[in-house]
């Protein structure tokens, strides 16, 4: 099977799993429908040679299983974002496209890895973080993630203004 083909049906299935945790009510759910997402486009990245991708969906996959388990503390969050910002910039073999792959990370890190942060905030982070990834998966011909991106991204501002803010519930 050619590569960019396996490429783009890992990444329909991955991000039609990021479409999942976009209308998820609490924040594990999401972050779990995330880890399944990164963990099948990194293998995608792979495939395309985004390198930047595949270190950042890792590192992504790293740093939702630490926040599901409420595992972190700011200092923790800072090595996490600096790893992601050195780590990227390491295997970045795309130029200025690879590093909208740390910028996805790092935007999306900042929200997840903030306990206070409520579902709507991760969620406006995961929009922006899916336009990002848009970019990015049409420069290494991921061309299903690029269109998922859009989607997810409409999702997932339209969850964040659908869906009331729980106070207690909801950042936990």
């Amino acid at each position: 099977m050619n590569e960019v083909l396996l490429a783009n049906i890992l990444t329909i299935i991955g991000e039609t799993a990021l479409f999942v945790a976009s209308t998820r009510k609490n924040k594990k759910d999401i972050l779990f429908f995330q880890i399944v997402c990164m963990f099948l486009t990194s293998i995608s990245s792979w495939l395309l040679k985004g390198y930047s991708g595949i270190v950042m969906g890792v590192l992504g996959i790293i740093r939702n299983i630490l926040s599901i388990r409420n595992i972190g503390s700011r200092a923790l969050s800072y090595i996490f974002i600096s790893s992601a910002i050195i780590f990227g910039c390491l295997f970045n073999s795309n130029g200025f496209i690879g590093y909208l792959a740390i910028l996805a990370n790092v935007s999306q890190s900042l929200f997840i890895l903030n306990r206070k942060a409520s579902t709507r905030q991760i969620r406006l982070a995961c929009a922006f973080s899916s336009m990002c990834w848009f970019a990015f998966n049409l420069a290494i011909k991921g061309y299903a993630g690029a269109a998922f991106n859009i989607a997810n991204a409409s999702s997932y501002v339209y969850n964040a203004i659908k869906q009331p803010e729980k106070k207690k519930e909801e950042t936990a």
